[in-house]
C-alpha cells in the first residue's frame, strides 16, 4: 500500500476511535439521568400505586398476548 493510503486509514481509525469514545460518554450520561430520574419517581407519594397499576397492565398484556 501506498504509504498516503495508509496514512488515511490512520486517520479514519482516529476519527472512528473518538467518535467511538464520544458516544460511549454520552451513554454513561443517560445512563446516570436515568438512575436520577428513577430516583426521584421513587420518591413519590403514588409511586407504589402507579408502579403495580403499570405491573397490573403489562401482565395482563402478556396474558392477552398469549390467548391470541
Amino acid at each position: 500500500m501506498k504509504e498516503n493510503k495508509l496514512i488515511e486509514m490512520s486517520n479514519k481509525i482516529e476519527s472512528l476511535t473518538r467518535v467511538t469514545q464520544q458516544i460511549i460518554h454520552k451513554i454513561t450520561q443517560l445512563e446516570m439521568l436515568l438512575v436520577h430520574i428513577t430516583e426521584v419517581v421513587k420518591r413519590l407519594d403514588e409511586f407504589e400505586k402507579i408502579s403495580t397499576q403499570l405491573k397490573q397492565e403489562s401482565d395482563d398484556r402478556k396474558r392477552d398476548t398469549q390467548e391470541a
